[in-house]
């Protein structure tokens, strides 16, 4: 053994490596490196995304019908859009002819509660409905419609205005209740067609719009409260959007009902003027008492292009006429009265169509309910007026009476109304109305 060469060997210094932590051990320059470079990355990334791709722009009910007429929403896509100037403020008064006594019938307010398309006080109305009213008054801005009574907009600025009604009951009203018959009670679809609607409406109409008819049908949960009704031309999801369901609601196929009861301004015999784009029908004292649109509700029948079936002008259908006898309340050959103001109406359905008459006396409280409602969509309009048997009005050009519009207040509409709606007078006496009273308390 060489003890030499052993202990050489011994007394060399072992080599010691140098201490690396864990995350070393792992590559942590690199991967330090790697991880802050794709995090600048990404960064910068978002931020190119975020600024190239702009946010969904809202959506805002256009209050300019895109279409019209109680057709498909496209077979009236080409309809001119009139401005009509309406109600002159210099109009004369209501007169009867030989009646004794004399009878002071109130100044009209300037503010009208169902003439602007405002939006509910929650707010879901505010842009969608509430018009950007041009020039004085209360619009807020410059856009089309008709402002509280003096400019083109469709709102008075407040937010708290639409043409279907008020959301709050400021005076005496009658209820309206939006109601879907697209979806059932619990939101399940119907599948209903429009001839399947026209045929669910001459039933309701037949069971004198009973609640129990609708209790299977979507209800809106907001009630609004209506003194009168002319609604020029808008797009039928207004009425979605006024009853704050335009979310749960497509804007065809639905119906509203007003309801209440109502005391004529005197003793006498009346009937109703107007039309409905779809749906227009009258019930007074438990009976129908006017039926006309786009759609004879009472028999289900579609009207477009069919003035004059309507009107005697044309050999009747024996058919047709024998069903509207046997089910409308509407007397054939019907009159119309053809206003130079309502062009579209008078082509296509015969014009402002008047009603059989009814007698009411003084006193009399009278329990009513109206029934408007669109079916294909596209476009919604309606005027209710109401004429005195014997009363003296003023006439347009062609000869037709200037009628007051059936109302429970003194508001007026605006003078000046976009879109086609018949010469009103301002004048005309009020309905008054009578709360609390129902059909069972009379």
């Amino acid at each position: 053994m060489d003890y030499n060469s052993d202990f050489d060997d011994q007394s060399q210094p072992v080599p010691v490596k140098p201490h690396r932590s864990f995350w070393q051990k792992l590559g942590a320059g690199s991967l330090s490196i790697s991880l802050i470079f794709h995090a600048i990355l990404l960064a910068v990334g978002l931020v190119w995304v975020f600024k190239i791709i702009p946010p969904e722009p809202e959506k805002v009910v256009d209050f300019m019908p895109k279409s019209g007429g109680g057709g498909s929403p496209s077979a009236q896509s080409q309809q001119k859009k009139h401005q009509v100037r309406m109600a002159q403020p210099n109009l004369a008064r209501v007169s009867a002819k030989d009646a004794i006594g004399s009878i002071t019938l109130p100044e009209p307010e300037e503010n009208t509660q169902m003439t602007s398309l405002g939006s509910l006080s929650s707010g879901s109305m505010s842009k969608g409905l509430g018009g950007n009213g041009g020039g004085g008054g209360k619009g807020d801005g410059n856009g089309p419609g008709f402002g509280d009574g003096l400019a083109a907009g469709m709102s008075d600025g407040k937010g708290n205005k639409n043409p279907f009604g008020t959301a709050t009951l400021d005076r005496g009203a009658l209820v309206g209740t939006f109601y879907d018959l697209k979806q059932t009670s619990n939101r399940e679809p119907t599948d209903m067609t429009d001839d399947q609607f026209r045929i669910e409406t001459a039933d309701i109409v037949k069971r004198g719009f009973k609640d129990s008819v609708f209790r299977k049908y979507f209800k809106a949960p907001r009630e609004l409260y209506q003194t009168k009704l002319l609604i020029p031309m808008i797009p039928a999801e207004g009425a979605p959007a006024a009853f704050e369901v335009e979310k749960e609601v497509q804007p065809r196929r639905w119906i509203v009902v007003y309801r209440g009861a109502v005391k004529p301004p005197r003793a006498g015999r009346f009937r109703f003027v107007g039309a409905g784009d779809d749906l227009l029908v009258v019930r007074l004292n438990g009976r129908s008492v006017f039926d006309y649109g786009y759609t004879l509700a009472s028999t289900g029948t579609h009207l477009f292009g069919r003035g004059e079936d309507m009107d005697g002008t044309k050999e009747e259908d024996q058919v047709l006429a024998k069903e509207i006898r046997k089910l409308s309340p509407m007397k054939l050959p019907i009159s119309f009265y053809k206003y130079a103001s309502t062009p579209r109406q008078n082509s296509q359905i015969g014009g402002m169509a008047v009603g059989p008459e009814f007698e009411v006396k003084e006193g009399q409280v009278c329990p009513i309910e109206i029934l408007i409602g669109e079916i294909p969509g596209g476009s919604f309009s309606v005027s209710l007026l109401i004429e005195e048997i014997g009363a003296t009005y003023q006439k347009d050009p062609a000869g037709f009476p200037i009628l007051p519009l059936f109302r429970l207040d003194n508001s007026q509409p605006s003078t000046e109304l976009k879109g086609e709606v018949p010469p009103f007078d301002p004048n005309g006496p009020i309905w008054k109305f009578v709360p609390g009273a129902t059909k069972r308390d009379i």
